[in-house]
Protein backbone atom coordinates (compact mmCIF):
# COMPACT_ATOMS: atom_id res chain seq x y z
CA UNK A 1 0.00 0.00 0.00
CA UNK A 2 2.93 2.34 0.67
CA UNK A 3 4.27 1.56 -2.81
CA UNK A 4 0.89 2.54 -4.27
CA UNK A 5 1.00 5.83 -2.34
CA UNK A 6 4.50 6.47 -3.69
CA UNK A 7 3.28 5.73 -7.21
CA UNK A 8 0.42 8.22 -6.75
CA UNK A 9 2.81 11.03 -5.82
CA UNK A 10 5.02 10.16 -8.81
CA UNK A 11 2.05 10.13 -11.19
CA UNK A 12 0.80 13.47 -9.87
CA UNK A 13 4.24 15.01 -10.35
CA UNK A 14 4.43 13.63 -13.90
CA UNK A 15 0.94 14.69 -14.95
CA UNK A 16 0.31 17.92 -13.00
CA UNK A 17 3.76 19.53 -13.16
CA UNK A 18 5.95 18.05 -15.88
CA UNK A 19 3.85 18.97 -18.97
CA UNK A 20 3.98 22.70 -18.12
CA UNK A 21 7.77 22.61 -17.90
CA UNK A 22 7.91 20.88 -21.28
CA UNK A 23 5.68 23.56 -22.82
CA UNK A 24 7.88 26.24 -21.22
CA UNK A 25 11.00 24.73 -22.77
CA UNK A 26 9.30 24.58 -26.17
CA UNK A 27 7.92 28.13 -26.03
CA UNK A 28 10.96 29.62 -24.31
CA UNK A 29 8.89 31.38 -21.65
CA UNK A 30 6.28 30.80 -18.94
CA UNK A 31 2.87 31.41 -20.56
CA UNK A 32 0.50 30.23 -17.81
CA UNK A 33 0.39 33.35 -15.63
CA UNK A 34 1.59 34.23 -12.14
CA UNK A 35 -1.32 32.66 -10.25
CA UNK A 36 -0.90 29.27 -11.87
CA UNK A 37 2.87 29.60 -11.42
CA UNK A 38 2.41 29.68 -7.65
CA UNK A 39 0.21 26.59 -7.72
CA UNK A 40 2.68 24.84 -10.02
CA UNK A 41 5.48 25.51 -7.53
CA UNK A 42 3.22 24.37 -4.72
CA UNK A 43 2.57 21.10 -6.56
CA UNK A 44 6.25 20.38 -7.19
CA UNK A 45 7.06 21.12 -3.55
CA UNK A 46 4.16 19.08 -2.13
CA UNK A 47 4.62 16.03 -4.33
CA UNK A 48 8.37 15.99 -3.67
CA UNK A 49 7.87 16.13 0.10
CA UNK A 50 5.12 13.50 -0.07
CA UNK A 51 7.43 11.14 -1.98
CA UNK A 52 10.26 11.60 0.52
CA UNK A 53 8.02 11.10 3.55
CA UNK A 54 6.36 8.05 1.97
CA UNK A 55 9.81 6.54 1.53
CA UNK A 56 10.39 7.26 5.20
CA UNK A 57 7.23 5.31 6.03
CA UNK A 58 8.41 2.45 3.84
CA UNK A 59 11.76 2.38 5.65
CA UNK A 60 10.03 2.34 9.05
CA UNK A 61 7.68 -0.46 7.96
CA UNK A 62 10.66 -2.50 6.74
CA UNK A 63 12.38 -1.91 10.06
CA UNK A 64 9.45 -3.26 12.07
CA UNK A 65 8.83 -6.11 9.59
CA UNK A 66 12.41 -7.38 9.84
CA UNK A 67 13.75 -6.19 13.19
CA UNK A 68 10.59 -6.21 15.34
CA UNK A 69 8.03 -8.42 13.55
CA UNK A 70 5.88 -8.88 16.66
CA UNK A 71 5.07 -5.15 16.65
CA UNK A 72 4.74 -4.91 12.86
CA UNK A 73 1.42 -6.79 12.90
CA UNK A 74 0.00 -4.32 15.40
CA UNK A 75 1.38 -1.09 13.97
CA UNK A 76 0.81 -1.74 10.28
CA UNK A 77 -2.75 -2.90 9.92
CA UNK A 78 -4.62 -1.66 6.85
CA UNK A 79 -6.53 1.09 8.68
CA UNK A 80 -3.37 2.39 10.34
CA UNK A 81 -1.46 2.34 7.07
CA UNK A 82 -4.16 4.51 5.47
CA UNK A 83 -3.92 6.83 8.47
CA UNK A 84 -0.14 7.08 8.11
CA UNK A 85 -0.44 7.90 4.41
CA UNK A 86 -3.05 10.56 5.17
CA UNK A 87 -0.80 12.15 7.80
CA UNK A 88 2.11 12.19 5.33
CA UNK A 89 0.06 14.02 2.69
CA UNK A 90 -1.36 16.47 5.23
CA UNK A 91 2.14 17.18 6.52
CA UNK A 92 3.48 17.76 3.00
CA UNK A 93 0.53 20.02 2.23
CA UNK A 94 0.95 22.09 5.40
CA UNK A 95 4.69 22.43 4.87
CA UNK A 96 4.17 23.79 1.35
CA UNK A 97 1.57 26.45 2.26
CA UNK A 98 3.75 29.15 3.98
CA UNK A 99 5.35 30.47 0.74
CA UNK A 100 1.86 31.66 -0.28
CA UNK A 101 1.88 33.92 2.79
CA UNK A 102 5.22 35.64 2.17
CA UNK A 103 4.95 39.29 1.20
CA UNK A 104 7.58 38.85 -1.49
CA UNK A 105 9.26 35.85 -3.09
CA UNK A 106 7.70 32.49 -2.35
CA UNK A 107 6.86 30.45 -5.43
CA UNK A 108 8.33 32.15 -8.49
CA UNK A 109 9.18 31.18 -12.04
CA UNK A 110 12.85 30.31 -12.39
CA UNK A 111 13.78 30.51 -16.10
CA UNK A 112 16.90 28.35 -15.92
CA UNK A 113 14.92 25.47 -14.37
CA UNK A 114 11.88 25.93 -16.62
CA UNK A 115 9.50 25.62 -13.67
CA UNK A 116 8.04 27.53 -10.77
CA UNK A 117 9.67 26.75 -7.43
CA UNK A 118 10.15 28.09 -3.94
CA UNK A 119 12.99 30.61 -3.86
CA UNK A 120 15.11 29.36 -0.98
CA UNK A 121 16.66 32.74 -0.14
CA UNK A 122 13.22 34.36 0.33
CA UNK A 123 12.84 33.36 3.99
CA UNK A 124 15.91 31.80 5.61
CA UNK A 125 14.05 30.74 8.78
CA UNK A 126 11.46 28.81 6.78
CA UNK A 127 14.15 27.34 4.55
CA UNK A 128 16.13 26.07 7.56
CA UNK A 129 12.94 24.63 9.06
CA UNK A 130 12.06 22.78 5.85
CA UNK A 131 15.56 21.45 5.34
CA UNK A 132 15.96 20.26 8.95
CA UNK A 133 12.47 18.95 9.74
CA UNK A 134 11.01 17.99 6.36
CA UNK A 135 14.16 16.79 4.57
CA UNK A 136 16.97 15.93 6.98
CA UNK A 137 14.77 14.13 9.52
CA UNK A 138 13.19 11.60 7.10
CA UNK A 139 16.53 11.07 5.35
CA UNK A 140 18.22 10.28 8.67
CA UNK A 141 15.35 7.97 9.61
CA UNK A 142 15.62 6.15 6.28
CA UNK A 143 19.38 5.63 6.62
CA UNK A 144 19.12 4.36 10.21
CA UNK A 145 16.21 2.02 9.46
CA UNK A 146 17.79 0.42 6.38
CA UNK A 147 21.15 0.07 8.16
CA UNK A 148 19.50 -1.86 11.00
CA UNK A 149 17.41 -3.89 8.58
CA UNK A 150 20.39 -5.04 6.50
CA UNK A 151 22.38 -5.78 9.64
CA UNK A 152 19.52 -7.92 11.02
CA UNK A 153 19.00 -9.74 7.72
CA UNK A 154 22.71 -10.52 7.37
CA UNK A 155 22.92 -11.76 10.94
CA UNK A 156 19.76 -13.87 10.60
CA UNK A 157 20.99 -15.51 7.39
CA UNK A 158 24.18 -16.61 9.16
CA UNK A 159 22.20 -18.06 12.07
CA UNK A 160 19.71 -19.92 9.87
CA UNK A 161 22.53 -21.28 7.68
CA UNK A 162 24.29 -22.70 10.73
CA UNK A 163 21.03 -24.19 12.01
CA UNK A 164 20.36 -25.72 8.56
CA UNK A 165 16.82 -24.35 8.44
CA UNK A 166 16.14 -23.88 4.70
CA UNK A 167 12.48 -22.80 4.98
CA UNK A 168 13.13 -19.96 7.40
CA UNK A 169 16.25 -19.00 5.44
CA UNK A 170 14.24 -18.85 2.20
CA UNK A 171 11.62 -16.60 3.79
CA UNK A 172 14.33 -14.39 5.19
CA UNK A 173 15.97 -14.14 1.76
CA UNK A 174 12.66 -13.09 0.19
CA UNK A 175 12.24 -10.34 2.76
CA UNK A 176 15.80 -9.23 2.05
CA UNK A 177 15.04 -9.01 -1.69
CA UNK A 178 12.00 -6.83 -1.07
CA UNK A 179 14.04 -4.62 1.24
CA UNK A 180 16.82 -4.29 -1.34
CA UNK A 181 14.29 -3.26 -3.98
CA UNK A 182 12.85 -0.55 -1.75
CA UNK A 183 16.33 0.58 -0.73
CA UNK A 184 17.23 0.85 -4.44
CA UNK A 185 14.19 3.08 -4.95
CA UNK A 186 15.42 5.30 -2.13
CA UNK A 187 18.92 5.36 -3.62
CA UNK A 188 17.52 6.43 -6.99
CA UNK A 189 15.51 9.16 -5.31
CA UNK A 190 18.61 10.36 -3.43
CA UNK A 191 20.75 10.37 -6.58
CA UNK A 192 18.19 12.62 -8.27
CA UNK A 193 17.56 15.01 -5.40
CA UNK A 194 21.06 15.35 -3.93
CA UNK A 195 22.36 17.45 -6.88
CA UNK A 196 19.09 19.44 -6.73
CA UNK A 197 19.69 20.27 -3.07
CA UNK A 198 23.30 21.25 -3.75
CA UNK A 199 22.19 23.67 -6.49
CA UNK A 200 19.53 25.15 -4.19
CA UNK A 201 22.03 25.59 -1.36
CA UNK A 202 24.52 27.22 -3.72
CA UNK A 203 21.94 29.71 -5.02
CA UNK A 204 20.71 30.44 -1.49
CA UNK A 205 24.26 31.11 -0.30
CA UNK A 206 25.00 33.56 -3.12
CA UNK A 207 21.49 35.06 -3.15
CA UNK A 208 21.16 34.62 -6.93
CA UNK A 209 21.62 32.00 -9.66
CA UNK A 210 25.34 31.63 -10.31
CA UNK A 211 25.67 28.29 -12.13
CA UNK A 212 25.66 27.66 -15.90
CA UNK A 213 22.31 27.17 -17.63
CA UNK A 214 23.14 23.51 -18.24
CA UNK A 215 23.21 22.95 -14.48
CA UNK A 216 19.70 24.36 -14.08
CA UNK A 217 18.36 22.35 -17.01
CA UNK A 218 19.84 19.27 -15.34
CA UNK A 219 18.10 20.41 -12.15
CA UNK A 220 14.67 20.25 -13.81
CA UNK A 221 15.49 16.97 -15.53
CA UNK A 222 16.48 15.33 -12.23
CA UNK A 223 13.37 16.59 -10.41
CA UNK A 224 11.10 14.91 -12.93
CA UNK A 225 13.36 11.89 -13.42
CA UNK A 226 12.87 11.02 -9.75
CA UNK A 227 9.17 10.51 -10.49
CA UNK A 228 9.70 8.23 -13.50
CA UNK A 229 12.54 5.85 -12.61
CA UNK A 230 10.78 3.78 -9.95
CA UNK A 231 9.09 1.30 -12.34
CA UNK A 232 12.46 0.64 -13.98
CA UNK A 233 14.10 0.09 -10.58
CA UNK A 234 11.34 -2.34 -9.59
CA UNK A 235 11.82 -4.28 -12.81
CA UNK A 236 15.62 -4.32 -12.57
CA UNK A 237 15.80 -5.48 -8.93
CA UNK A 238 12.80 -7.77 -8.43
CA UNK A 239 11.82 -10.75 -10.55
CA UNK A 240 8.21 -10.65 -9.35
CA UNK A 241 7.81 -7.15 -10.80
CA UNK A 242 9.46 -8.27 -14.04
CA UNK A 243 7.00 -11.15 -14.28
CA UNK A 244 4.05 -8.83 -13.74
CA UNK A 245 5.41 -6.36 -16.29
CA UNK A 246 5.58 -9.16 -18.85
CA UNK A 247 1.99 -10.13 -18.08
CA UNK A 248 0.82 -6.52 -18.45
CA UNK A 249 2.68 -5.97 -21.73
CA UNK A 250 1.50 -9.31 -23.12
CA UNK A 251 -2.09 -8.43 -22.26
CA UNK A 252 -1.71 -5.01 -23.86
CA UNK A 253 -0.24 -6.60 -27.01
CA UNK A 254 -2.97 -9.22 -27.16
CA UNK A 255 -5.69 -6.59 -26.74
CA UNK A 256 -4.19 -4.52 -29.56
CA UNK A 257 -3.93 -7.53 -31.87
CA UNK A 258 -7.49 -8.62 -31.05
CA UNK A 259 -8.85 -5.13 -31.74
CA UNK A 260 -7.00 -4.97 -35.06
CA UNK A 261 -8.37 -8.40 -35.96
CA UNK A 262 -11.92 -7.41 -35.01
CA UNK A 263 -11.64 -4.21 -37.05
CA UNK A 264 -10.34 -6.13 -40.06
CA UNK A 265 -13.11 -8.74 -39.79
CA UNK A 266 -15.77 -6.06 -39.47
CA UNK A 267 -14.43 -4.12 -42.48
CA UNK A 268 -14.14 -7.31 -44.54
CA UNK A 269 -17.70 -8.41 -43.69
CA UNK A 270 -19.07 -4.96 -44.56
CA UNK A 271 -17.20 -4.98 -47.87
CA UNK A 272 -18.53 -8.43 -48.70
CA UNK A 273 -22.09 -7.33 -48.01
CA UNK A 274 -21.71 -4.32 -50.31
CA UNK A 275 -19.81 -5.88 -53.23
CA UNK A 276 -20.14 -9.60 -52.76
CA UNK A 277 -17.30 -12.06 -52.13
CA UNK A 278 -14.03 -11.38 -53.91
CA UNK A 279 -13.26 -15.03 -54.64
CA UNK A 280 -15.64 -17.46 -56.36
CA UNK A 281 -15.27 -21.14 -55.54
CA UNK A 282 -16.19 -23.44 -58.44
CA UNK A 283 -17.12 -27.03 -57.75
CA UNK A 284 -15.75 -29.72 -60.07
CA UNK A 285 -18.18 -32.19 -61.51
Amino acid sequence: MFVVALAVSDILMSTCCMPFSVVTLIRGQWIFGDTFCRFHGFGVFTFGLASLHTMGLIAVSRYFCIVKPERYIVLFKKQKILLYIGVVWCTAFIGSVPPFLFSHGGFEFQPGKAMCLYTFDTNIAYTVFIECVYVATPLTLIIVCYAKVFYTVSRSNQVFSLENNPQVLRANVEEAKVTKTLAAVMAGFACCWLPVCIIDYTDAAYGEPTLPRQAYLTYGFLVYLSSTINPFIYGATNKHFRRQYRVIFNNMFCMKVCRCSETFDADYSSDCRRHGPKVQITSLA
